[in-house]
């Protein structure tokens, strides 16, 4: 195993910069070991160091011995004999870069020989660790909303360093916690501002947008801003990312792309897209821009989401299940639309952060221009079972149907690729989150459920 990684860091000096940083991608090593035309050690090139020159203005087409580093800490055979060598190599090694597992070591003709665990060579100085992402360092943008803030908290959980873009359009309060944490950063800025994007961007080795105008509703309410929000801001941030070979990009999606189903078949990624609002359209546009801009390198990923619930530190009650909730708990009434058999896949916000920190974690070549649904096929459910799952929650509203016809969506889906591809399952239980969100409501945790900071459209407005 650590041959086969060894033989994806080497590169040739002769290869490109933009060569260097696939070599990198694939590996996970963060860093590109270099050889000469003899196969000898030359040095090595770090991602940072990359990216660092790009910023400078190097071209990705140039040669790397222009940014190689040809004194890189690495063990060389009559090392291994003495072990103060091997020790003091190994420290130097994690000063420069804390999360690095292997060190280098050459044969005695001065040729990459293998990766050597240094957890292996000094266990006893350096146990091994529970967590080996400290050194990845991930831009959320969007990381203060509904789904952002139960990610980030997850991520700096799982050891990564986490910046948040966020135009704190409800305020700071869902991430006020964890500012001042290590491995926490907030920037508060709008990524349609092309130099708070460039200073977002720097020293990050992934990206992940959840940043958007969310919902049919305040699509409408905006037309224009979610259209420079939803695609075009979208586009240029999948760019930026692109030049600066930050090349993890997961861009958050919607199941709502499939709009109004035809038949009963559950719906899977290339099934025919078949949107009935802007907030969807703009959604494909988004997708189809990102994924145009892939290529060696580049590799975004799409996440389709499935309609979330949940309690979130921004919490949300223009959500069909914590609307239910919500109006179920306060006003003793739970009101479903269309008769209520329209489909609907659901998925907890908890369950839904999972599926990044996957995306983040999955070798590059499983996740490299795929589009994902990322939900349970166990909850996709009619709005009229989503009401009843309510209703036995809280038995003292009463379950209201109503035969209007305002909202067309009906999709069934398929989550099977997922779940093949990087064995993704979604854990959390509906009823138990209903009750926590009726829990929060009662003990007063969530103050004003009417005030209009939990309501998309309301603050688009």
């Amino acid at each position: 195993m650590k041959n086969k990684i060894l033989k994806s860091a080497l590169i040739s000096e002769k290869a490109t910069v933009k060569d260097a940083m696939r070599a990198i991608d694939h590996s996970g090593l963060r860093v590109a070991y270099v050889v000469d035309e003899k196969k000898r050690f030359a040095g090595v090139v770090s991602d940072s160091e990359i990216r660092k020159s790009i910023l400078k203005g190097q071209d990705i087409k140039s040669l790397v011995n222009k940014i190689l580093n040809p004194n890189p800490v690495i063990l060389n055979p009559k090392d291994l004999s003495n072990s103060q060598v091997v020790r003091a190599k190994i420290k130097e090694l994690l000063s420069r870069m804390p999360d690095s597992r292997y060190i280098l070591v050459l044969d005695e003709e001065g040729q990459p020989e293998r990766l050597a665990l240094c957890s292996e060579l000094m266990e006893e100085q350096f146990p091994k660790r529970k967590k080996h992402h400290a050194d990845r360092h991930v831009l959320v943008v969007g990381g203060a909303g509904y789904l952002g803030s139960i990610l980030v908290r997850k991520l700096l959980a799982d050891g990564f360093r986490v910046r948040v873009l966020d135009l704190l359009m409800f305020g700071a309060g869902p991430v006020e916690g964890l500012i001042g944490q290590k491995g926490f950063e907030l920037i508060e800025g709008d990524m349609r501002n092309i130099p708070t994007l460039v200073k977002a961007l720097e020293g990050v080795d992934a990206v992940i947008n959840l940043a958007a105008v969310v919902g049919d509703p305040a699509c409408q309410e905006k037309p224009e801003s979610a259209i420079e929000t939803n695609y075009l801001a979208n586009k240029v941030l999948a760019e930026a990312c692109k030049y600066h070979q930050i090349n993890r990009f997961i861009y958050a999606s919607t199941c709502s792309v499939y709009g109004v189903m035809d038949g009963d078949q559950e719906l899977k990624e290339n099934s025919p897209l078949n949107p009935v609002s802007l907030y969807a359209r703009s959604k494909i546009q988004a997708e189809e821009g990102i994924l145009s801009l892939e290529d060696e390198n580049f590799s975004p990923t799409i996440l389709r989401m499935s309609t979330l619930y949940g309690y979130s530190p921004r919490m949300r009650f223009d959500l069909v299940v914590n609307t239910m909730t919500k109006t179920a708990v306060t006003e003793k009434k739970i009101l479903v639309f269309n008769g209520g058999k329209q489909w609907r896949p659901l998925l907890h916000v908890e369950d839904a952060a999972d599926a990044y920190i996957k995306c983040l974690k999955a070798p590059v070549d499983k996740i490299k221009g795929n589009v994902f649904n990322v939900g349970s096929s166990r909850q996709n459910y009619q709005i009229i079972q989503i009401a009843q799952k309510v209703h036995s929650c809280v038995p003292e509203a009463q379950l209201v149907v109503e035969d209007s016809n305002n909202d067309p969506r009906n999709y069934l889906v398929s989550f099977s690729r997922i779940e093949k591809f990087l064995r993704y399952k979604a854990d959390q239980d509906l009823e138990k989150s209903v009750l926590r969100i009726k829990r929060a409501i009662e003990k007063n945790e969530i103050k004003d459920v009417n005030d209009r900071k939990y309501y998309n459209v309301e603050y688009n407005k």
